[in-house]
């Protein structure tokens, strides 16, 4: 095998040296020519059959393979160019990329080549950035793949088919305002969503004002998953009306996972007694062989809001949360 030219594209010293010394807005410290990469002018000869390493070159099975591929040979990314990402971002109005934890994002639309996402990504909370629900469906065609560690979503939507390619491998979601649609075109309900993403370990999900996606059989649903059952971290924010909190309650006491629960303003008295009991009850526990939930609500009485933490912090919740 020819080794003798260089590996990857544009990574000469001196453009490394100018990407560093540039000020401004990282998306225009490199310009799309400079990330641009010609093929090899030259055969190269490898020690199995062409089509072996045609097929290795187009079908990588990992992220961490891929680019060892690339390093070691470039006909690899010649044959199939994609650029695997540390993470994924929208900022500043524009979809923006790094490659390394100690390098600057790059706008997307200077690199020509798809993406493959890793680490983590980042669509819609940023406050100074105009954007539209359908922002990380029109993306997706820039993507190869996903394993992304931590997903952020914000009041976007998007079908069955694009949720499930982005979560494939992913451990931790951020979700909030998501909406996901079957084919039809409706929406589907929360503990379908759930269902689609097995592999999660840390969910934490922020419901739409006057959501429908819950229904009075949504926790019973929900917890017939299997993947409700092992350890998980669970949190739920501005959570309906509809949820049954009972039956949910019962559950988390016979589970080992990590819970938190945010009700909005405005609930029925009957719910709100609903709640008081189950705080109560928490409160005056001695011992626990369960992490008791975090549970509040804005009409929440301030001082057992106070003692239902420290009985939390006490008993193994982690109020540093997120994933």
């Amino acid at each position: 095998m020819d080794t003798s030219e260089s590996e990857g594209p544009a990574s000469s010293s001196s453009a490394s040296k100018r990407k560093r010394s540039a000020s401004g807005d990282s998306s225009a410290v490199i310009p799309a020519k400079r990330l641009l990469f010609t093929a090899p002018n030259r055969r190269y000869d490898f020690d199995f059959p062409d089509s072996v390493i045609f097929y290795i070159a187009k079908n990588p099975t990992s992220a961490k393979l891929y680019k060892k591929l690339i390093e070691t040979c470039k006909y690899f990314f010649w044959k199939n160019p994609i650029l695997v990402t540390y993470y994924l971002t929208y900022k500043d109005n524009e979809m923006k990329a790094s490659f390394s934890e100690y390098k600057r994002p790059i706008c997307s639309k200077n690199v020509p080549y798809k993406f493959w996402v890793t680490g983590s990504c980042n669509t819609g909370s940023d406050a100074n950035s105009s954007f539209k629900n359908d922002l990380f469906s029109s993306f997706l065609p820039r993507i190869y793949r996903c394993e992304i560690d931590v997903l952020t979503l914000h009041d976007q939507k998007l079908t069955t088919d694009e949720f499930l390619f982005i979560t494939a491998k992913t451990g931790g979601v951020r979700f909030s305002d998501l909406t996901v649609v079957n084919r039809d075109g409706k929406e589907i309900a929360f503990e379908k969503l759930v269902e689609l993403i097995p592999e999660v370990h840390s969910f934490n999900y922020y419901f739409k004002n006057n959501d429908k996606t819950v229904t009075a059989k949504t926790v019973k649903e929900m917890l017939k998953l299997p993947h409700l059952q092992n350890n998980v971290r669970f949190s739920l924010c501005n959570v309906p009306e509809a949820f049954d909190i009972e039956f949910f309650f019962a559950h988390i006491k016979k589970s080992k996972g990590i819970f938190c629960l945010e009700f909005p303003g405005a609930l029925s008295v009957d719910y709100q007694s609903r709640l008081e009991a189950i705080i109560d009850e928490l409160i005056q526990t001695r011992t626990f062989d369960y992490i008791p939930p975090f549970i509040s609500y804005p009409e929440m009485d301030d001082e057992k809001y106070h003692k239902l933490s420290k009985v939390c912090y006490q008993n193994g919740f982690p109020f540093l949360f997120y994933p």
